[in-house]
Protein backbone atom coordinates (compact mmCIF):
# COMPACT_ATOMS: atom_id res chain seq x y z
CA UNK A 1 0.00 0.00 0.00
CA UNK A 2 1.34 3.42 -0.90
CA UNK A 3 1.30 6.44 1.38
CA UNK A 4 -1.06 8.11 -1.09
CA UNK A 5 -3.51 5.17 -0.95
CA UNK A 6 -3.33 5.07 2.84
CA UNK A 7 -4.01 8.80 3.11
CA UNK A 8 -6.98 8.45 0.77
CA UNK A 9 -8.29 5.59 2.91
CA UNK A 10 -7.90 7.76 6.02
CA UNK A 11 -9.79 10.59 4.37
CA UNK A 12 -12.64 8.34 3.28
CA UNK A 13 -12.71 6.49 6.60
CA UNK A 14 -12.96 9.28 9.09
CA UNK A 15 -10.27 11.92 8.70
CA UNK A 16 -12.82 14.69 8.54
CA UNK A 17 -11.66 18.16 7.62
CA UNK A 18 -13.15 21.10 9.47
CA UNK A 19 -13.58 23.40 6.46
CA UNK A 20 -12.71 23.99 2.86
CA UNK A 21 -10.00 26.44 3.93
CA UNK A 22 -7.41 23.76 4.67
CA UNK A 23 -4.34 24.39 2.59
CA UNK A 24 -2.86 20.91 2.50
CA UNK A 25 -4.20 17.49 1.62
CA UNK A 26 -3.79 14.76 4.24
CA UNK A 27 -1.01 13.17 2.17
CA UNK A 28 0.88 16.49 2.17
CA UNK A 29 0.48 16.88 5.93
CA UNK A 30 1.85 13.38 6.47
CA UNK A 31 4.76 13.82 4.06
CA UNK A 32 5.77 17.15 5.60
CA UNK A 33 5.39 15.77 9.12
CA UNK A 34 7.56 12.74 8.31
CA UNK A 35 10.23 14.93 6.70
CA UNK A 36 10.27 17.30 9.68
CA UNK A 37 10.49 14.38 12.12
CA UNK A 38 13.22 12.63 10.07
CA UNK A 39 11.00 9.60 9.54
CA UNK A 40 11.32 7.75 6.26
CA UNK A 41 8.00 7.74 4.37
CA UNK A 42 7.89 3.93 4.32
CA UNK A 43 8.46 3.78 8.08
CA UNK A 44 5.74 6.40 8.61
CA UNK A 45 3.44 4.43 6.34
CA UNK A 46 3.95 1.31 8.42
CA UNK A 47 3.21 3.21 11.64
CA UNK A 48 0.00 4.69 10.26
CA UNK A 49 -1.07 1.39 8.74
CA UNK A 50 -0.50 -0.33 12.11
CA UNK A 51 -2.52 2.39 13.86
CA UNK A 52 -5.42 1.97 11.43
CA UNK A 53 -5.28 -1.82 11.69
CA UNK A 54 -5.22 -1.43 15.50
CA UNK A 55 -8.46 0.54 15.47
CA UNK A 56 -7.24 4.14 15.42
CA UNK A 57 -9.44 6.75 13.80
CA UNK A 58 -8.28 10.08 12.40
CA UNK A 59 -9.79 13.53 12.56
CA UNK A 60 -8.52 16.76 11.11
CA UNK A 61 -8.48 20.46 11.90
CA UNK A 62 -6.40 22.89 9.88
CA UNK A 63 -3.16 21.19 8.88
CA UNK A 64 -3.24 18.83 11.85
CA UNK A 65 -4.34 15.20 11.89
CA UNK A 66 -5.06 13.55 15.22
CA UNK A 67 -5.10 9.78 15.55
CA UNK A 68 -7.14 8.51 18.48
CA UNK A 69 -8.00 5.09 19.77
CA UNK A 70 -10.26 4.24 22.70
CA UNK A 71 -8.30 2.31 25.33
CA UNK A 72 -10.94 1.94 28.01
CA UNK A 73 -13.98 3.65 29.39
CA UNK A 74 -13.64 7.41 28.89
CA UNK A 75 -9.99 7.15 27.77
CA UNK A 76 -8.15 7.32 24.46
CA UNK A 77 -4.61 7.12 23.15
CA UNK A 78 -3.80 10.06 20.86
CA UNK A 79 -1.09 11.08 18.44
CA UNK A 80 -0.72 14.26 16.38
CA UNK A 81 0.61 14.76 12.85
CA UNK A 82 0.82 18.52 12.48
CA UNK A 83 2.49 21.06 10.27
CA UNK A 84 0.57 24.01 11.74
CA UNK A 85 2.52 26.77 13.50
CA UNK A 86 2.62 26.42 17.32
CA UNK A 87 -0.07 29.04 18.07
CA UNK A 88 -2.50 27.61 15.51
CA UNK A 89 -1.68 24.10 16.72
CA UNK A 90 -2.67 24.99 20.31
CA UNK A 91 -6.01 26.40 19.14
CA UNK A 92 -6.62 23.35 16.94
CA UNK A 93 -5.68 21.02 19.80
CA UNK A 94 -8.29 22.71 21.99
CA UNK A 95 -10.97 22.09 19.35
CA UNK A 96 -9.90 18.46 18.89
CA UNK A 97 -9.95 17.88 22.65
CA UNK A 98 -13.43 19.41 22.81
CA UNK A 99 -14.57 16.89 20.18
CA UNK A 100 -13.09 14.04 22.22
CA UNK A 101 -14.77 15.34 25.37
CA UNK A 102 -18.13 15.51 23.57
CA UNK A 103 -17.61 11.85 22.64
CA UNK A 104 -17.16 10.99 26.33
CA UNK A 105 -13.36 10.91 26.50
CA UNK A 106 -12.09 12.33 29.78
CA UNK A 107 -8.47 11.14 29.82
CA UNK A 108 -5.93 11.04 27.01
CA UNK A 109 -2.70 9.06 26.89
CA UNK A 110 0.41 9.52 24.76
CA UNK A 111 3.41 7.29 24.08
CA UNK A 112 5.79 10.15 23.46
CA UNK A 113 6.61 13.31 25.39
CA UNK A 114 6.82 15.93 22.64
CA UNK A 115 7.79 19.43 23.86
CA UNK A 116 5.64 21.07 21.14
CA UNK A 117 2.58 19.13 22.23
CA UNK A 118 3.21 19.72 25.94
CA UNK A 119 3.65 23.48 25.29
CA UNK A 120 0.40 23.58 23.29
CA UNK A 121 -1.38 21.74 26.10
CA UNK A 122 -0.06 24.24 28.64
CA UNK A 123 -1.27 27.10 26.45
CA UNK A 124 -4.83 25.70 26.49
CA UNK A 125 -4.60 24.92 30.24
CA UNK A 126 -4.46 21.11 29.92
CA UNK A 127 -1.99 19.73 32.44
CA UNK A 128 0.01 16.63 31.67
CA UNK A 129 1.26 14.18 34.25
CA UNK A 130 3.06 10.87 34.38
CA UNK A 131 0.81 8.12 33.11
CA UNK A 132 -0.94 5.72 35.47
CA UNK A 133 -0.55 3.08 32.74
CA UNK A 134 3.02 1.80 32.24
CA UNK A 135 2.66 1.48 28.46
CA UNK A 136 2.20 5.28 28.08
CA UNK A 137 4.56 8.13 28.96
CA UNK A 138 2.04 10.85 29.84
CA UNK A 139 -1.63 11.42 30.42
CA UNK A 140 -3.95 14.39 30.80
CA UNK A 141 -7.52 15.08 31.81
CA UNK A 142 -9.45 17.00 29.16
Amino acid sequence: MSLHTLANNMASGGAAADSGQDKLREIDILNQYFRKANIASEQGLKLIDAAIQGGSKFTRRGNTLMAYKPIGPNAAQIYFFSVDDPRAFAQIMGKLFAELAQAGIQTIYMNKVDPTIVAAMQEIKVKTQQSDKPEYKIMAAI
